[in-house]
């Protein structure tokens, strides 16, 4: 009995340490989930074209890699598992195999998605009818969206106002022609002089008229 104990001791070590991130895996861990990529899929998951589902995927997968490097011999000998993460192999799915294999692999699948994603904006903002929009952009996202098809790179940091100005330029803009005239004419409509508040209530009327059947914002 004592020789099966102390094969079981071996095989259950073996195995722990195969589902388990070291101290050293672990640290990987933690600068993998403050990683700039990471960071800026998190922005860019602030725009609605993108999939975000492939970004909680992901941090689903980051998350279910667990870390334990307490475990000893001694422990074992007086519990049959760990007591400081509670493994039990027929409890474990972990897809990738070795869980230090499966930290290497988030980090290629990271580089991926980032790399996916960015191209997903590009290929969307390089559209005919998109970018016949551009000129309907203020002047600052205008340039933020410009220096990005220019370069062809993410800005590092991705600011909110990089996620904003791709979010309105995606967003389905519509041209409105307001003529002067037609200005002239609404608030004069009803007669002349008008009250403060008339003139504000003839101007909101002529505006919403404009602006029927369309998404205002």
């Amino acid at each position: 009995l004592a020789q099966l104990k102390k094969s079981y001791v071996t095989a259950y070590i073996g195995r722990h340490s195969k589902a388990r991130l070291g101290i050293t895996e672990d640290r990987t861990k933690t600068a993998l989930r403050k990683d700039p990529r990471l960071l800026a899929l998190r922005a860019l998951a602030g725009i609605a074209l993108m999939p975000t589902s492939q970004l909680t995927a992901f941090e689903d997968r980051l998350a279910g890699l667990k870390s334990c490097y307490q475990l000893t011999d001694t422990e074992l000998v007086a519990s049959p598992v760990c007591p400081h993460c509670s493994f039990k192999p027929a409890n474990e799915s972990l897809a990738f195999g070795v869980a230090a294999n499966a930290l290497t692999q988030l980090d290629d699948d990271l580089e991926r998605l980032l790399a996916a994603w960015r191209q997903t904006l590009l290929d969307n903002l390089n559209d005919p009818i998109i970018q016949a929009n551009f000129t309907l952009l203020k002047t600052r996202d205008r340039q933020i969206i410009e220096a990005f098809l220019a370069s062809r790179s993410l800005p590092s940091p991705i600011a909110s106002g990089f996620v904003a100005a791709v979010q309105e330029a995606l967003s389905g803009l519509e041209r409105v022609v307001v003529a002067n005239e037609d200005i002239k004419q609404a608030l004069l409509a009803g007669g002349s002089p008008a009250t403060p508040d008339e003139l504000r209530k003839r101007f909101e009327t002529y505006i919403n008229d404009r602006c029927k059947g369309k998404d205002a914002s």
